[in-house]
């Protein structure tokens, strides 16, 4: 019994500093909830400007919204959604896009949540007006996009 509660202690102290490490990698990232950032397709910059990584890595996902074949898309293809790839004419692309991050949502999981609030003028599966959040992840000391979804008002 003294085994089995030392090994639910160690467990419990192991998942409690992944959870304040990934909460103080997302602070350290300089997220800012007052930025805007907008995205046309018709000028689009190769390099983020940005000092947050996870922004960095969101801002790319929606250039490769706009366009798939954008150059910096290819660098950045297995940190980002493999369906932000798919060539199908139907999908009605959008040709710009903004989002204002509201909140951040550290899981249970090692995942944190980007809580944005998007416009774009576009359908996109839905994915780019609204509240849009972006399930994020850190592996390998890079933050990589796992999912992304949107909710109701």
């Amino acid at each position: 019994m003294k085994k089995i509660f030392i090994l639910f202690l160690m467990f419990f102290i192991v998942s409690c500093s992944k959870e304040n490490s990934n909460t103080e990698k997302t602070n350290k990232n300089n997220i800012n909830k007052e930025t805007i950032f907008s995205f046309d397709l018709h000028n689009m910059e190769e390099v983020c400007s940005s000092s947050s990584e996870m922004i960095c890595i969101i801002n790319t996902s929606i250039k490769c919204t706009l366009d798939p074949l954008f150059e910096e898309c290819k660098k950045y293809k297995n940190r980002i959604p493999t369906f932000i790839f798919m060539q199908d004419e139907n999908l009605k692309r959008p040709t710009i896009q903004s989002y204002k991050i509201t909140k951040l949502v550290p899981r249970n999981d090692g995942t944190i949540e980007v809580v944005t609030n998007s416009s774009c003028n576009g359908n996109w599966f839905g994915l780019c007006n609204g509240n849009i959040i972006y399930v994020m992840k850190n592996i390998n000391s890079n933050w990589h996009i796992i999912d992304i979804y949107a909710v109701e008002n």
